[in-house]
This record gives C-alpha cells, sequence and structure tokens, in this order.
C-alpha cells in the first residue's frame, strides 16, 4: 500500500504540477478526498504561476525541511499565523518579503 504524507495548512512544499512544472511554495488548503491541495506559489520556472494559487496532487509533492526555508523561516511562521487567521493582505506582505529575500540570496 503507498504510503500518504500527511501535509498540513501553512507547510513548505515543493514538487511538480500535472504538466511537470516545478514550484515551490504553502499548503493553503488540503483537500482531502481527492487527495488534493491548493498551493500558493512563491517560486517556479514558469514566472506566470508566481503569486497564485493552483491546486496539485498531494503525491506530487514533498515538504521541505525547516532548515531549507533559511533565513525565511521567521517569516514563515508569521505566513503560517496569517494563513491560520486568513488574513490574505498580511500574507501578500509577507510573501512579498519572502520573495525579495529570495532575489538577494540567488
Amino acid at each position: 500500500m503507498e504510503r500518504r504524507l500527511s501535509f498540513q495548512v501553512g507547510d513548505w512544499v515543493q514538487g511538480e504540477t500535472w504538466d511537470k512544472q516545478r514550484i515551490y511554495g504553502y499548503a493553503v488548503k488540503l483537500e482531502d478526498p481527492e487527495d488534493i491541495m491548493k498551493v500558493y506559489v512563491v517560486d517556479s520556472v514558469n514566472k506566470k504561476l508566481v503569486g497564485r494559487m493552483i491546486r496539485v496532487l498531494s503525491k506530487s509533492f514533498q515538504k521541505v525541511p525547516d532548515s531549507a526555508v533559511g533565513e525565511e523561516a521567521p517569516l514563515a511562521q508569521l505566513i503560517d499565523l496569517a494563513l491560520l487567521t486568513k488574513d490574505e493582505e498580511w500574507f501578500e506582505q509577507l510573501t512579498e518579503q519572502v520573495n525579495a529575500i529570495k532575489k538577494q540570496y540567488s
């Protein structure tokens, strides 16, 4: 039997979309019956996806280890809080800060 990963809202995830586009972002919503999750895309090879929320198959994704988040970790915790409180404006502001950090070090 296939082992299913358990994701939680706010988890940093990375993986591929159905058309094999690599993305990196946050789990925003989990839909258990279909094993689908909604991900807010923070980075992707397809720049048109950045800043959008897309539905993906959970089995095509993996959690990003906390240590890989690096300097973004404190912001990740705040983003988790923004997701839990459903504060979309704050979530957008924090995501912009994460993107700025990523650009600074890439």
